[in-house]
């Protein structure tokens, strides 16, 4: 156990950001110091109100600069969670490095954002290593099960062949924006129609393909993505209202990338409201044969994704680098006090 508590603060209080600021407050070894939030309904309450926990004595702030906490002394840790996009959200963690945090963020594509964002990853990873600060991007997916765990599960062999990997979520057990990013409830037409503009669908999966291969050093020739809506066959009610027979029910996602070496890997992705959870990693392999990693009721993401990044934080808080850093660069995390 380190010395002294963790000095966090939360940026970003949705449905995950909440979770987080639950995890910190009930945490002896890390320390709350502030919560940011541009909702107007959030603004000025109490995290531990927020949170249905007792007073906590933090006040939400809309702007970083407002926290009474900034002037801590010791490390400081932003567990940053807005946005999917990461040019989009780069102006936050910027500002956040600004005022003396290193950054652990949800933004999926932050996970692996060389490929996407070459310059800005650049821009990024300099203006980190100049404040002596990291920042990371982590979850449950990007993050974890179908990249970080994919890369440790491939430490018993010295001879892969191939690597597929198989998520499955019943998204009728999950937050209803999650519900609402899968396309519950759309026609297959309006659906396919955003998939062709790209604005439906998962964010991160490429990010994890492109993170497998740069932890193994294999070099990428060709990538494909395949996205196609889930169709509903009965009628069914969700906590997001009336789902009808012929309506989307959710997504498949597939993306493939072929290697200089010969060792292709594919990712699969179903997240719908008829299907039975499973995570599922297969190793081809020349030394051990074919090892199958499974997960028989899969990693329930929401609470996961808390504490990968809180964990994750954990890890790297005392730990000296910095940058812009990804998973398979950081030592293995883990549910360290």
């Amino acid at each position: 156990m380190r010395a002294q508590p963790m000095n966090v603060i939360s940026y970003g209080l949705g449905p995950i950001g909440i979770k987080m600021m639950q995890s910190y407050l009930a945490s002896p070894t890390i320390r709350l110091i502030g919560a940011v939030d541009i909702d107007p309904e959030k603004i000025g309450k109490d995290a531990g109100e927020l949170t249905g926990s007792t007073p906590a004595g933090i006040q939400v702030v809309s702007n970083v600069r407002e926290i009474a906490g900034n002037d801590a002394a010791g490390s400081k840790v932003a567990l940053h969670a807005t946005g999917s996009n990461l040019a989009q959200v780069w102006p936050q963690i910027k500002l956040l490095l600004d005022e003396g945090y290193s950054v652990v963020s949800t933004c999926e594509q932050l996970s692996y954002p060389w490929h996407r964002y070459p310059e800005l990853s650049a821009e990024i990873h300099e203006y980190a290593r100049s404040k002596n600060k990291f920042v990371i991007g982590t979850g449950v997916n990007p993050g974890y099960i179908m990249d970080a765990m994919t890369l440790f599960a491939t430490t018993v062999s010295q001879a892969i062949k191939r690597i597929s990997i198989f998520r499955r979520v019943d998204v009728s057990k999950r937050r209803i924006p999650l519900q609402r990013k899968v396309g519950i409830g759309m026609t297959p037409e309006a659906f396919r129609e955003l998939a062709r503009q790209e604005k439906i669908g998962h964010v991160g999966l490429e990010e994890s393909l492109r993170l497998i291969a740069y932890g193994l050093k294999l070099n990428l020739t060709e990538v494909r993505n395949t996205i196609e809506p889930t169709i509903s066959s009965v009628d069914t009610t969700l906590a997001l209202g009336e789902l009808r027979s012929g309506q989307v029910s959710g997504l498949h996602q597939n993306t493939r990338g072929e290697t200089e070496q010969g060792i292709p890997i594919e990712l699969d992705l179903i997240m719908s409201v008829e299907v039975e959870q499973e995570d599922r990693i297969v190793l081809e392999t020349e030394d051990m044969g074919r090892l199958v990693f499974v997960v028989p009721e899969g990693i329930f993401g929401d609470t996961a994704t808390v504490n990968v990044a809180v964990n994750t934080a954990k890890t790297l808080y005392d730990s000296g680098l910095t940058g812009l850093l990804t998973m398979a660069d950081i030592p293995l995390t883990r549910a360290a006090l």
